[in-house]
């Protein structure tokens, strides 16, 4: 009967009810900071190489899918909360580009803050059917990511893991830590916000909670923004910003040529 009488009272409920369930509001820069703040309560914060040395320890990673802009502003909130976190790029990402200067200077800022950095692997352009394959894919796509952010790589994770790489659970390959291991797959605690939601656990509880005696948290920087919204409405919020800055870029190359901007 609501529906059918108050059509907008109606959408309003769906999109609160879609809101609430979905944690819309969790994901805030501001309330990424009191997460931080909580985190910090019952957790030492740790890199990949010094995980394991007996205390309660929280391993917090960025995959950087999609927006070099969205990483840079979490790492200074990081930085301001005395908090140094692991940063994994992509060489094939589809809306950035680490060869492509000013995304180049973000992720050494991301550097220069203080945090670690390690290679985000999108084996799909590659045919790896082997662990020997593997082994010498991480090793290569590595060296491009220290040569390019001047940085050495110890640690990778896998772009949407495939079940086969989720089988390959050895300790390293390319002589990088895998945070797919073993160890971090059934001894390790894990929280993860893909596609903009809480995959598994929502932060907030476990880190409420803390039973994990070693967490591994997964964040991707794109989901995190100034105000709450949907998954969808944060990723159209990233495309339209690397859409202008490609205008912005072609209007200024056209003006520093000299040249006339055609139909603008």
């Amino acid at each position: 009967m609501t529906s059918a009488l108050f059509p907008e009272l109606s959408e309003a409920l769906s999109a609160t009810t879609l809101a609430e369930t979905y944690h819309f509001a969790d994901f805030t820069r501001t309330n990424y900071r009191k997460l931080l703040r909580l985190a910090k309560q019952s957790y030492v914060f740790r890199q990949y190489v010094d995980a394991d040395d007996g205390q309660y320890a929280v391993l917090w990673r960025h995959d950087v899918d999609y927006s070099v802009h969205a990483a840079r502003a979490l790492a200074q909130i990081e930085q301001d909360e005395g908090i140094r976190a692991t940063y994994f790029f992509r060489l094939h990402s589809e809306l950035y580009n680490l060869l492509e200067q000013p995304v180049t200077q973000l992720a050494r800022e991301i550097v220069r803050l203080g945090h670690d950095i390690g290679l985000h692997l999108d084996t799909t352009c590659y045919s790896i059917s082997s662990a020997d394959a593997l082994h010498d894919i991480v090793a290569w796509e590595s060296s491009l990511l220290e040569r390019v952010l001047e940085r050495p790589v110890s640690v990778f994770s896998f772009h949407q893991p495939t079940p086969f790489l989720l089988g390959c659970q050895a300790e390293t390959y390319g002589g990088r830590i895998n945070t797919y291991a073993a160890r971090f797959q059934h001894d390790v605690g894990y929280v993860s916000d893909s596609n903009g939601y809480w995959r598994h656990r929502r932060l907030e509880s476990v880190l409420r909670d803390a039973t994990d005696r070693t967490l591994q948290v997964l964040t991707h920087p794109v989901w995190w923004t100034d105000e709450a919204m949907s998954p969808a409405a944060r990723i159209e919020r990233c495309i339209r910003g690397r859409a202008e800055s490609m205008r912005r870029y072609y209007r200024e190359d056209m003006q520093q040529a000299g040249r006339t901007n055609v139909g603008a």
